[in-house]
C-alpha cells in the first residue's frame, strides 16, 4: 500500500468543477463561483446575492454569497436566503444524493459572524429549500473549512460527508454522518490542509474509491508540499497508508484520477499519483 507519485506531461486529471456558461436568469450569481448541474430534481446551482458584510478573504475577496439559487427540473427557480449574520463563504455548490432517495442534496460552506464556519446541507421540500443538516460551527470568527467530498467512509452502506477544518492554522480532516438534523463528527485526523489562503481553487483533496476497500482520502500536509493517503478502518482508527509522499513544490490543485489524482504544482509542472492498494 502506498503513493506513487511519477511526472506528467501535462494534465492528467479532469476539473472537479466544469462551468458551463451561465443563463440570463443567472445574473445576480456571485462573481468568479461555479455553477453545479444535477440529475435529479434540481437541474442547477449557483451562489447569489454577492455582500460585503463578513469581511473575511480565505477566497481572494471579501464578497461572499447571501443566498443560493436553483432551478428545478421544472424549469422553476427558487432562492435560499441566509439571515443578515451570515453568508455562504464557498464557491462551489455541491450537489450529491446523500441518502439516495432521488432527490438531490445541496452542500455547501456556511459562515457565521460570531461562531465561524460550518456545513450545510440543503434540499427542496414543496419546491423550497430548506436546511436538513448542519455540522458544528469552528467557533469564532474568520475560522473556515473546506468540503473535500462525500464516500460511504465507514463501510455502513451511507455517505459521509468529509472536510479540513481550519486548512490554513492548523487542518483537521473531519469525517461526518449524514443524520438530519445533524453532520455528527466521528472521525479527525490532523496536519493536513486542502486550500492555500487567498487562493479561489478549492479543489486540493481527492477521495479515491474502489469496490474492494473502504474509500482513501489524498490529501496534502500543512506545508501543501507533501501528500497523505487516510483511510478510515473498521477498528475505528485513521491508517496512513504510506509515509508522507514529499513533492518538489506545493500542491495547487488535486484532481481526480482514476485510481489516484492528478497534482499541478506551483512550479506548474503536473504529477500523477497513483494510490497502491
Amino acid at each position: 500500500m502506498g503513493l506513487h507519485v511519477e511526472p506528467a506531461q501535462k494534465q492528467c486529471g479532469q476539473a472537479f468543477e466544469i462551468t458551463l456558461q451561465a443563463m440570463p436568469h443567472m445574473a445576480s450569481r456571485l462573481s468568479g463561483s461555479h455553477i453545479a448541474y444535477g440529475m435529479q430534481d434540481i437541474k442547477a446551482a449557483w451562489l447569489t446575492s454577492p455582500t460585503l458584510r463578513y469581511p473575511h478573504s480565505a477566497l481572494g475577496s471579501p464578497t461572499h454569497a447571501g443566498s443560493v439559487t436553483v432551478q428545478l427540473s421544472s424549469g422553476k427557480t427558487t432562492m435560499y436566503e441566509l439571515p443578515i449574520n451570515r453568508v455562504f463563504e464557498d464557491l462551489t455548490p455541491r450537489l450529491l444524493d446523500l441518502d439516495k432517495d432521488g432527490k438531490d442534496e445541496l452542500i455547501l460552506i456556511e459562515s457565521e459572524a460570531l461562531r465561524g464556519s460550518a456545513v450545510v446541507v440543503l434540499g427542496l421540500r414543496a419546491d423550497k429549500l430548506i436546511e436538513l443538516a448542519r455540522s458544528p460551527h469552528t467557533g469564532s470568527t474568520f475560522r473556515w473549512l473546506n468540503i473535500v467530498g462525500a464516500a460511504d467512509f465507514d463501510g455502513d452502506g451511507k455517505l459521509d460527508i468529509a472536510a479540513v477544518t481550519t486548512p490554513h492554522i492548523g487542518g483537521t480532516l473531519t469525517l461526518y454522518h449524514y443524520r438530519p438534523p445533524l453532520l455528527i463528527t466521528y472521525a479527525k485526523a490532523m496536519d493536513v490542509s486542502n486550500h492555500k489562503m487567498g487562493a479561489t481553487e478549492q479543489q486540493l483533496a481527492v477521495i479515491v474509491q474502489s469496490p474492494t476497500v473502504r474509500p482513501t482520502v489524498i490529501v496534502p500536509d500543512m506545508s501543501l508540499k507533501a501528500l497523505h493517503a487516510l483511510r478510515w478502518q473498521t477498528n475505528g482508527q485513521w491508517m496512513e497508508l504510506s509515509d508522507v509522499m514529499a513533492l518538489p513544490a506545493k500542491v495547487e490543485r488535486l484532481t481526480p484520477l482514476k485510481g489516484g489524482a492528478c497534482a499541478l504544482l506551483s512550479d506548474q509542472t503536473w504529477w500523477r499519483v497513483t494510490l497502491m492498494q
